[in-house]
Parts: structure tokens; C-alpha cells; sequence
């Protein structure tokens, strides 16, 4: 894992306000709970390709989102396993490749300094998980977590190079499956009920990073918090629907912002973070 780097560049060089990147370390320093959401923006930092939430994928022609789509589906895996395999071997390439950026240690270090700390996140590649954070909520599920669709069965593979293809389930004999929604399924409910569970023991922040888009699930713990009067940050050059509503908005790479404002956060007294 890469330990977050000391930045020796300007924040100006990223068209940022220093004064307000001290603010928002400031007031991480000082919280108790924060929740960070992270986005594909988060992985992009790492080299990391997403199409519409699946890493690994890169539209380079106009019919490739339609030939991704079709061949990502529940219904296609089911009749022909081997087309849908074959973009989820490439995938998994593409992940395996990728590393954990200082971005993801900036949240590792971020962990272990506030009290409560959780990430919410829409990436399914668990680079998180790679760079040493713990309490990750993965809204989508994960990649390398296949499924048996008949005897519900999940184990967790981390390398799709080591397993047959497709790959049966051991019991049943049935195709598995990432344990992820694909193109056309809803979410998962699990990780919805431990949101809801630590959305209401309550977050003294709520930060988002590297979100490109932001559904009314992603952007409810931002506008809640909001209306509560709760410090909200985001973080990543794309504009959100709830870029004009949070208390502080960094448009800049998230690895970069997320140095910045580390930069500031280690030299607050210890004591801020009892």
C-alpha cells in the first residue's frame, strides 16, 4: 500500500483554495464519525477504467456500451456463461493490475485516526480493502465474490486466472456468477440495512469521493446530513447534483485533494481526535 505522499506543490496548482482545504481538514480533525462515499473517480486515480460501475471496461466504439450491457446481464450469463465470462476475466485482469493510489491511504490513515470512520462505496474492486481500510460498505457487491444463483452460496475468489471457466458451483453443478448486480438488477439489500444501521447511530461529516454520478441512495446521507447541519464535502472534477448544496466543494483529482487536505490533517493536535 502506498503511504500517503507529502505534497510540495501549491494548491493553486490544482485550483484549489488552500484556506478551505485547511477548514475541511480542520473540521475531519475535530469529528468523532465521518462517513466517506467513493465513486469510480476513487479507482480512476489508480488507472482503473469504469463503465456505468464495472471496472475494467473501456468504450472505445459507440456500440460497445449496448455490447457490455447485453453481455453483463443476468439473463445472458444464465444461457451463455461463456460470453458474459469472457468480459469478467477482463475485468479481473484489469483489477489485479490496479493499485491502491495514496488516495486510498489518505481513507486507511483517516480510519485510524477518527473514532468511527466508515466508507460507502460503488466500486466493486475492493481497493479499499487492498490499501488496509476495515470498515468498508460495498453498496454493489464485489467482483471476486461469486455466487451460486440456485444454492446462494458465496465464496470469494481472488484470482479468476486460478478457477475454470465458466465456474460451476461445487454442490449443484449451476454456473456462478460475480456477487454483483448486473445490467438490469437491483441492488443488493444487505448493505443497505448496515447503512441504515450506522446512518442512525449517526456522522459528525459526510465526504464524498470521486463520485461521478449521484443516485438518490448516494446522495441521501449527503442531503441528510445537510439538513441537519451536518459539515458535507465533495471531492472530484465531475459536477454532481449535489455539488451546489454541500458545504464544501474541491474540484480536483481525488488522490490529489485527498493529500492536500491530509497535509493539514496530521498536524492537528492529537487531542482534537480523543
Amino acid at each position: 500500500m502506498p503511504a500517503p505522499r507529502r505534497t510540495t506543490k501549491t494548491s493553486a496548482h490544482f485550483g484549489l483554495r488552500r484556506d478551505l482545504l485547511d477548514a475541511a481538514a480542520i473540521l475531519l480533525a475535530q469529528a468523532r464519525s465521518v462517513l466517506f462515499i467513493t465513486g469510480a473517480g476513487m479507482s480512476a486515480d489508480s488507472g482503473l477504467t469504469h463503465y456505468r460501475g464495472l471496472p475494467g471496461l473501456l468504450k472505445r466504439k459507440p456500440e460497445d456500451g449496448k455490447m457490455f450491457e447485453a453481455a453483463l446481464s443476468a439473463e445472458l450469463l444464465q444461457r451463455k456463461p461463456l460470453v458474459s465470462w469472457r468480459y469478467l476475466l477482463e475485468m479481473d485482469a484489469a483489477v489485479r493490475a490496479a493499485q491502491p493510489n495514496s488516495g486510498h491511504a489518505v481513507l486507511v490513515e483517516l480510519e485510524k485516526s477518527i473514532k468511527r470512520s466508515f466508507i460507502m462505496t460503488m466500486n466493486v474492486d475492493r481497493l479499499h480493502q487492498r490499501a488496509g481500510s476495515r470498515n468498508v460498505i460495498e453498496m454493489h457487491g464485489a467482483l471476486n465474490d461469486l455466487l451460486c444463483p440456485r444454492c446462494e452460496i458465496s465464496r470469494r475468489i481472488d484470482n479468476f486466472q486460478t478457477i475454470a471457466i465458466p465456474p460451476a458451483c461445487p454442490s449443484c453443478g449451476t454456473a456462478l456468477r460475480p456477487d454483483m448486480p448486473l445490467f438490469g438488477e437491483a441492488l443488493p439489500q444487505d448493505p443497505f440495512t448496515r447503512l441504515q444501521i450506522e446512518l442512525d447511530a449517526g456522522f459528525d461529516m459526510v465526504v464524498a469521493v470521486g463520485v461521478v454520478s449521484m443516485p438518490p441512495y448516494v446522495a441521501r446521507p449527503i442531503l441528510l446530513a445537510k439538513s441537519e447541519g451536518i459539515p458535507t464535502i465533495e471531492i472530484g472534477p465531475t459536477v454532481t447534483d449535489v455539488s451546489e448544496v454541500v458545504d464544501f466543494r474541491f474540484r480536483g483529482t481525488p488522490m490529489r485533494v485527498l493529500e492536500l487536505i491530509w497535509e493539514t490533517f496530521r498536524q492537528r493536535p492529537s487531542m482534537e481526535r480523543a
